[in-house]
């Protein structure tokens, strides 16, 4: 049974190609702007491996904005030929972006006859991501549009976002922490374990040393969580050009469930752009 819901996502909930295609989502994407020129967050315009080459040479920050309005109201007069009934728009949440704010300023722009709600992720890449799919799968079986919102609302707080981050450099250039840290930090080598809560980014510890020791720490917390329960229909390990990190949780996390439910995807240029090189998550949701 196909859904009369559309499902509106921004660039930022970083899954594959392969599940926007097999979800039909329809992405409107922020923008990065570095070296004095703005890409849209899509991987035709700009890569990660391209941003971070930029950040290095030019020892600059990227900046990011929200999508525009009309970006959204131009997938509105889409969808309203396309015959849906109803929108659900998912993406970075309000606290971490205006994108929701412009989203919202395209609903009362629009004129139409379609059904437009917003669901706050509170959340950032696949962490929004998860919700997106959750909602979509649920709406294949054939809930209403309040259902469906209302499920993807009691799915927010119950998403675990959290991210290791190899390098203190974007982190420290970003203001988001100080010199003082910076450097006691770079002297200890420490990779910050940030966790998404309520809608902010906490560091809620600092492994010091090795990367390693800062994955398996990351490890610990997911082992902890799934022992306590979590959803076993999609669960993501997430990063920005951290082959190599991803290529080890993959091997320990593989067997840990059935095929298709493991994904790993790469994060895109809007949250690379504020925590560097070689990040990496994993993310899920708790029962």
């Amino acid at each position: 049974m196909k859904s009369k819901i559309l499902f509106i996502v921004d660039s930022t909930i970083d899954l594959s190609p392969e599940l926007y295609k097999a979800y039909n989502f329809v992405i409107v994407p922020l923008n990065v702007t570095i070296d004095g020129k703005t890409y849209r967050d899509v991987p035709e315009e700009l890569s990660n491996r391209k941003l971070f080459d930029i950040m290095d040479e030019k020892e600059t920050l990227p900046k990011t904005s929200a999508a525009a309005p009309a970006s959204f109201l131009e997938a509105f007069k889409k969808a309203e030929k396309d015959g849906y009934e109803g929108i659900v728009i998912i993406g970075i949440g309000s606290t971490l972006s205006g994108t929701i704010q412009s989203a919202t300023v395209a609903i009362e722009m629009y004129d139409g006859p379609l059904d437009i709600r917003i669901v706050d992720s509170k959340n950032l890449s696949t962490g929004s991501g998860l919700i997106a799919l959750y909602g979509a799968d649920y709406a294949k079986k054939g809930h209403s549009l309040d259902e469906v919102v209302t499920y993807m609302e009691s799915l927010v707080p119950r998403v675990r976002a959290q991210f290791i981050v190899e390098s203190l450099r974007v982190i420290y250039m970003g203001g988001r922490i100080s010199s003082a840290k910076y450097l006691f930090g770079k002297i200890l080598r420490a990779h910050p374990f940030i966790q998404v809560i309520d809608g902010k980014l906490e560091v809620t510890a600092t492994p010091k040393g090795k990367l390693i020791r800062g994955l398996d720490h990351q490890f610990s917390v997911f082992e902890q969580d799934k022992a306590k329960g979590i959803l076993e229909d999609h669960v993501f390990i997430t990063h920005t050009d951290g082959d190599e990190s991803a290529k080890y949780y993959y091997s320990k996390m593989k067997d840990m469930f059935p095929k298709g439910v493991l994904k790993v995807t790469e994060a895109g240029c809007v949250i690379s752009a504020h925590c560097g090189r070689g990040t990496i998550g994993i993310l899920y949701i708790m029962k």
